[in-house]
């Protein structure tokens, strides 16, 4: 082949994609706008204690699993007496909720909740573009008086997470490209197990981890950074495994706590003949082109 009719196939092939390119954008564009003037922005409500008739007591423990993604989404104590509960606002012509209650065998349980988007990513932006934002808010209630352990994983999208005087027995908490803030605010009914935290493309705020009173607890960032308060009512000893992975993360001990392991700027006052032990924090760190910075206050 001659290279003038080399050029010529060559610039022949670059038009048609062109061509084919603008008509793909026209047609994403034309759906998205039909998408906004059909939109159907409304209130659903899950209630898994409606269906679950008295299964769900406290003499059998459960696990709740939140799947979410592509939204606002906050987490609560419910009221005394009150059970699980999901409260909702979106369009239901772009996104989907859905839960699933399971009883075992052993009469323990599992509920699951999803939250996810039904188009596509460029139909999400396109009408983001054209005036039509996100406006999706999911409300998750937890019942007080329920043995729960709590599985939250959040993707594309922010959370809060309120748990104080919840009775959690674990809690993992998984998060990617979004936000998550975390604030247990009183002491749990019973100490956790283990508090497991990882996010990456992201930030983390936690506040009150100390009423959580983990045995374990584990904090894990890539590429975003976080925020830890160990302020709280520690209860007793706890393993704390924090590693950054291009990110930087800030942890406070407050004045009176024992952290074995790091440095601390000051020293804990730890008073001369406590009539109780005080907890002590056993700690390790793992930085990867990050730091984690310990302060007290």
């Amino acid at each position: 082949m001659s290279a003038g009719r080399f050029i010529k196939v060559t610039c022949l092939g670059c038009l048609a994609a062109v061509a084919l390119l603008v008509v793909v954008v026209g047609v994403a564009l034309l759906a998205a706008r039909q998408g906004l003037e059909r939109q159907r922005i409304e209130d659903a409500e899950l209630a898994a204690g409606d269906r679950a008739a008295g299964a769900l007591t406290a003499s059998a423990p459960g696990r709740v699993v939140l799947d979410l993604s592509h939204g606002e989404f906050y987490v609560h104590p419910a009221g005394p007496g009150e059970g699980l509960l999901v409260k909702a606002r979106f369009d239901h012509d772009a996104y989907a909720l859905s839960d699933s209650l399971e009883i075992l065998p052993d009469s323990t349980w599992v509920y699951r909740v999803e939250y996810r988007r039904t188009i596509s990513g460029l139909q999400s932006i396109l009408r983001s573009l054209l005036g039509g934002g996100n406006d999706s808010r999911v409300d998750v209630f937890l019942p007080p008086d329920l043995p729960i352990a709590l599985e939250v994983r959040v993707r594309q999208g922010g959370a809060e997470a309120q748990l104080g005087g919840l009775w959690l027995t674990d809690a993992v908490i998984d998060f990617g490209m979004g936000g998550f803030a975390l604030d247990i605010a009183e002491p749990l009914r019973e100490p956790l197990e283990q508090l497991v935290i990882g996010g990456h493309m992201g930030g983390f705020e936690a506040t009150g981890l100390g009423n959580a009173s983990p045995r374990r607890l584990a904090v894990d960032c890539k590429m975003g950074g976080a925020d830890l308060d160990l302020g709280g009512e520690w209860l007793r000893d706890c393993d704390v495994r924090l590693s950054v992975d291009m990110g930087g993360m800030n942890v406070e001990v407050p004045a009176g706590l024992d952290v074995q392991g790091v440095i601390v700027d000051r020293p804990h006052l730890r008073p001369e003949n406590p009539e109780v032990a005080l907890p002590v924090l056993r700690v390790t760190t793992q930085a990867n082109r990050g730091e984690i910075e310990f302060t007290r206050r």
